[in-house]
């Protein structure tokens, strides 16, 4: 029974050290979608003018509430596991536990699906941004036009694939496709779907460590969870078959 309860004590205080990282990751994955969410260039590259035109453009965008969504769960998943360890209550311990097995299933489909759409995602943006930017010189929507110019000058891009676009809409090359909007400098080389995603994917190692240190947590905060439930239930068995045999005794 001693030998038992030590195993007790020392499987709370790891699951409790595990969901301490857990909540730390948690907030680590919020603050990022926060990030995404507010950062100027994300805002830029998919501005209500871009991005309602764009194929594949709402998934982009998705991808910040997503991160903002899974963060919040895993604060509070984190702080839900905190208590049970502390409480050491079967039953916070398995609902944590059975939690815990479904996030790591919905955080896993997202990552692979996520993985397998980047190529998919890139084309789709290609595609939309170019219609949106030919429509847009070709009918003379100004409003299109500003915010194409804005988000070159933030990628520091010039046209979708790159100057040569300007020519295909019979248009010369503006002054935001110039370093500091001046027609004097330097035109900028990258086009502004490459620019975008190559920004996009350089967030990725990132998201991708991060989500993988929370699935490496997640098992052994779920291998912990049920190894003290079990435990729990053992204690609680011996100590129920202890009394009866005092009882039986006396």
């Amino acid at each position: 029974m001693a030998r038992l309860l030590c195993s007790i004590e020392a499987t709370s205080i790891v699951l409790f050290a595990l969901n301490i990282l857990f909540l730390v990751l948690g907030g680590s994955v919020l603050g990022f979608g926060i990030y995404l969410k507010v950062s100027k260039k994300f805002d830029v590259a998919l501005s209500p003018h871009i991005n309602a035109q764009i194929i594949g453009g709402e998934a982009i965008e998705i991808v910040g509430i997503v991160l903002i969504i899974i963060g919040i769960f895993t604060v509070v998943l984190s702080a839900f596991g905190c208590l049970g360890a502390i409480m050491r209550n079967r039953f916070f311990l398995y609902l944590y536990g059975i939690i815990l097995t479904l996030l790591m299933l919905c955080e896993l489909a997202a990552f692979v699906t996520m993985m397998s759409a980047r190529v998919r995602i890139r084309d789709s943006y290609e595609s939309g941004l170019w219609n949106v930017f030919s429509k847009a010189y070709n009918t003379s929507q100004q409003d299109v036009i500003d915010a194409i110019g804005e988000l070159q000058q933030e990628f520091q891009c010039c046209g979708v694939y790159d100057l040569n676009d300007y020519k295909k809409v019979n248009r010369t090359v503006p002054d935001s496709c110039h370093m500091g909007h001046s027609a004097l400098k330097p035109v900028f080389a990258k086009g502004c779907a490459q620019a975008f995603i190559d920004w996009m994917w350089d967030e990725l190692p990132i998201i991708s460590g991060v989500v993988c240190a929370i699935l490496v947590i997640e098992i052994f905060g779920l291998i912990a969870s049920f190894s003290l439930a079990v435990a729990m239930s053992h204690f609680s068995y011996g100590k129920l078959r202890g009394t009866l045999i005092s009882e039986s005794n006396a």
